[in-house]
Parts: C-alpha cells; structure tokens; sequence
C-alpha cells in the first residue's frame, strides 16, 4: 500500500487549500462524486489485482470533506471526499507535523525496493532464501478471492516449467509459512514472494494471462540465477 501512503500525503497538502476554500460550502458530494472517488482510488492508488468497493457513505462531516468506508480486499479504509466532489483523502488525514510512524507496516515493505517485471518489487540488500538449496516461490491465497482464483493455475503452470529448480509454497486459507506472509502483507492476497528478495500483492489480472506467464518466469529466472537456461535465455 505503498502507492496508497503517498497519494495521502500529497492530498493532505491539497486539503490545507481547499479548507479554506470550500469552508462556506453547504452541500454533501454526490452519488456521481463518491463513485468517481472509489473509481480514481482502482485506476490510479491500487495495485493490479486489488480492488477498492463502497463499503458505507457516513454522516460525519469534517469542515468541507463528507467521510467514506472504502472496503480494499476486505480491509476497511475511512476516506474523505471534497463536498464538491474533486478531491480525496485516500485515508484518515495525516497530521502532517509529526514524523510518520512506520513500526506497522510489513517488515520487508519498509526496506528499499525497485520496480522490475509485473509490478514485483525487488528487495535491496536480501539475499535469495533456498530450500534444499533451491529458492522458494510461495502462494498466499484464498478460496474466497476472485484474483486468487485467476493467478493460481497461471502460478502453477510457470512453476512446473522449473520442475526441480525451485521449491514451490502454495497456501491456500492456511497458516503454513504465516511468518513470511507477515513480513511481506497486512493481509490481502493473492500475494507472491519469489526467494524472499521478490514479492508481489494482488495478481497479474491487467497485463493478462500471457504477459503474466512472461512476468513470472522472469521474475522466477531471477531468483534461480537464470537457470534452466531453456527457459531462463
């Protein structure tokens, strides 16, 4: 939710101005001005693979904000919509004066990490674990989640191309391997980590099956140091 604490700070900004500029307003956001917020929320502050739902419009009112329950992949986030339906806060207001408190998020989320094939992060300075010296690639899902349901066998038949070269977790509404889940999420799923150096939330639904294959061998390749070498070229 990387993408998700960002986009909050850079409105938290935004809300100084329209304070003060909407503090005489009188009106609720419209039904066409919270749909578009849940819709800006999918399109640009998600991750491919989580979607974000209207969960309740409350009565509270905070100066010229009317404030939303946004349900992501069964987590609930309260979010502020502008009552002239333009801007969002993503989440709570920050207080912007204070040094954020960083103790909950994710172990591995809060160290440095680059972009590299399928929206997978690659994790500075960890080194890949192994299993019987082969790197591990782990599954986290659940038999509820529509995303999980999509990746899973696209999952399976990438790894099966590895045959011996990795050692394949697959947890399905399971507690096994729950220590490296919790390094990696606050919950959601699906959610891949790849030699523990490489981890991805939610599933590779927007690229689609192809591409999504494409993006785990490489992803996989990685991990294996690029062997077998017929699939890793």
């Amino acid at each position: 939710m990387n993408r998700w604490r960002i986009a909050t700070l850079v409105l938290a900004v935004l809300s100084v101005v329209m304070a003060v500029m909407l503090s005489q307003s009188t009106f609720a956001p419209s039904e066409k001005a919270v749909n578009a917020a849940v819709d800006y929320v999918n399109k640009y502050l998600l991750q491919a693979g989580i979607t974000a739902k209207l969960d309740k419009v409350e009565s509270e009112r905070t100066a010229p904000f009317q404030k939303i329950t946004l349900d992501v992949n069964g987590q609930k986030f309260a979010s502020f919509v502008s009552v002239d339906g333009k801007y969002l806060f993503a989440q709570d207001p920050i207080n912007i004066s204070k040094v954020p408190d960083m103790s909950g998020e994710p172990e591995m989320l809060q160290k440095e990490a680059t972009d590299v094939e399928g929206s997978f992060k690659e994790i500075t300075g960890v080194d890949v674990c192994k299993e019987s010296d082969k790197p591990i690639v782990y599954f986290f899902g659940s038999t509820t989640c529509p995303h999980c349901i999509w990746e899973k066998p696209i999952l399976q038949s990438v790894v099966e191309q590895f045959g011996d070269a990795v050692s394949y977790h697959e947890n399905i509404d399971s507690q096994t391997d729950i220590d490296v889940f919790n390094k990696y999420s606050s919950g959601g799923v699906p959610m891949l980590v790849v030699g523990c150096k490489y981890y991805r939330s939610g599933s590779g639904e927007a690229i689609g099956e192809e591409a999504e294959k494409e993006a785990l061998q490489k992803v996989i390749c990685r991990a294996t140091g690029n062997l077998p070498a017929s699939i890793c070229q």
